[in-house]
């Protein structure tokens, strides 16, 4: 069997910003969906704590629960598509007989609207712009592209 490929649409804020979280701090902040897309680094360095991790592990709870979510739902319909006929086709021997019972779907999850309680930053070093919570600004960030702390 092949990759399956499940995509999710990330939701962006009014100015166009998607809602990261870190994974060591648990701290919420937002980079711009073009950066998101574009920003083609071997590590994403959070803007509050500062430690670096790969940008694929920044996503939000709600985000990787939606995804879950569509993992099972798929797994759910490819083991009842493969198995469903092998089953019937048991069961007409008369020997034996075998049921699937497939789960109840779950009601699908909404993802969540971003919040807008952040300040726009940007980076002295990397002119990347960031949203970060005002008390975070004030403590000093980092920058996600090259870490330094020039907030």
């Amino acid at each position: 069997m092949g990759n399956i490929n499940l995509s999710v649409e990330i939701p962006l804020d009014s100015d166009g910003y998607t809602e990261l979280e870190c994974d060591f701090c648990k701290v919420r902040f937002m980079i711009t969906g073009e950066d998101y897309e574009t920003k083609d680094m071997p590590f994403f360095f959070c803007p509050v704590c500062g430690l670096p991790n790969d940008l694929g592990t920044f996503y939000c709870r709600e985000v990787i629960e939606k995804f879950e979510q569509m993992a099972k739902e798929w797994a759910i319909k490819e083991i009842d598509r493969r198995l469903g006929k092998t089953i019937k086709g048991i069961n007409k021997s008369g020997f034996v007989k075998m049921s699937l019972k497939i789960p109840p779907k779950e009601p699908a999850r909404e993802l969540y609207k971003p919040v807008d309680d952040y300040v726009i930053c940007k980076t002295r070093c990397c002119h990347m712009n960031i949203k970060i919570r005002e008390i975070d600004g004030q403590i000093g960030a980092y920058c996600p592209t090259c870490g330094g702390s020039s907030i």
